[in-house]
């Protein structure tokens, strides 16, 4: 199992626009890491810091979650190219647990099941990508609501 050190964290101006930003509450927070934002934070190590451990473990590709469980789910995940999928795959389960998903990655998402509701854009020091926060709520369109 790959482990990932700690690269950087949020400043707090981040941290202030995402309070400001999304409003829809419980929000659940995947891959939370340290961060306190969040009703519901979950990661996939316990162990990442001793300080705030996540209050769920578990993975971002099968949420342990009842359907419309939040209000929304944010995400802030790894941005390695694999997680790419991996981010699709979020989305497609998060959508599941909550009607409105926020993603912050370098990527955005495109599917006919979601609808692509808002964007901000922001650069950061030392990093050659723009990094989007995008949300997205359910679009059922093509799809029969189980």
């Amino acid at each position: 199992m790959t482990r990932y050190i700690k690269a950087f964290s949020w400043p707090k101006d981040i941290e202030r626009f995402l309070k400001e930003s999304i409003k829809e509450r419980p929000l659940l927070n995947v891959c939370c890491g340290e961060s306190l934002f969040g009703d519901v934070r979950m990661d996939k190590y316990e162990d990442y810091s001793l300080f705030c451990p996540p209050d769920v473990v578990g993975d971002m590709e099968e949420l342990p979650f009842k359907n419309d469980s939040f209000g929304a789910v944010f995400s802030d995940p790894p941005w390695y190219a694999n997680y790419k999928q991996k981010s699709a795959n979020f989305i497609k389960d998060a959508l599941r647990v909550a009607p409105v998903v926020y993603l912050m990655s370098p990527w955005i998402y495109g599917s006919s099941n979601t609808k692509l509701t808002d964007c901000w854009v922001r650069q950061h020091p030392g990093i050659n990508n723009a990094i989007v926060l995008a949300r997205y709520e359910r679009n059922f369109v093509n799809e029969v609501r189980k």
